[in-house]
């Protein structure tokens, strides 16, 4: 016996198997909060980690190390929450995940300067977590973020 196929805008099927999209997002979610948590500690604990040259300090671009390593902590946390509330289908975890991956994006381009493949890697994941988040299966009509 097959599985029958969800009907257009059915609300019983789990909103994980409606769009692999969607999944494929809160999963990038997931992990660019874990490495901003990580990207968070290593600034706190390891701040040398981050120099580039001897003229930075103790300053990454604007404001300190450890300034910046709670700000990707606190990111880091919230994106790992907005990443469960896709996974359960929240328009409002779809709508933070988004303006978290924004702000992830824009983190990044601070730290370029010191670790430039890592930054354009984890631009790269934002973007897909933003494309992923806002954009909508065909066989879901009416389906808005």
């Amino acid at each position: 016996m097959q599985p029958t196929p969800p009907v257009q805008g059915d609300r019983s099927v789990p909103p994980v198997e409606r769009s692999h999209w969607v999944v494929f997002a809160g999963i990038l979610l997931m992990l660019s909060g874990l490495f901003n948590i990580i990207n968070g500690f290593v600034a706190l604990i390891d701040h040398g980690y981050y120099a580039t040259t001897a003229n930075h300090g103790n300053r990454l671009l604007v404001f300190n190390f450890s300034f910046w390593g709670w700000v990707w902590i606190i990111i880091g946390v919230v994106q790992i929450v907005a990443s469960l509330g896709v996974f359960l289908g929240a328009r409002a975890a779809r709508i933070t995940g988004i303006v978290l991956a924004s702000l992830s994006m824009i983190g990044q381009l601070m730290f370029l300067s010191t670790f430039p493949l890592w930054s354009v890697i984890s631009i790269a994941m934002s973007m897909l977590v933003i494309y992923g988040l806002v954009s909508v299966p065909r066989h879901l009509k009416g389906e808005r973020v």
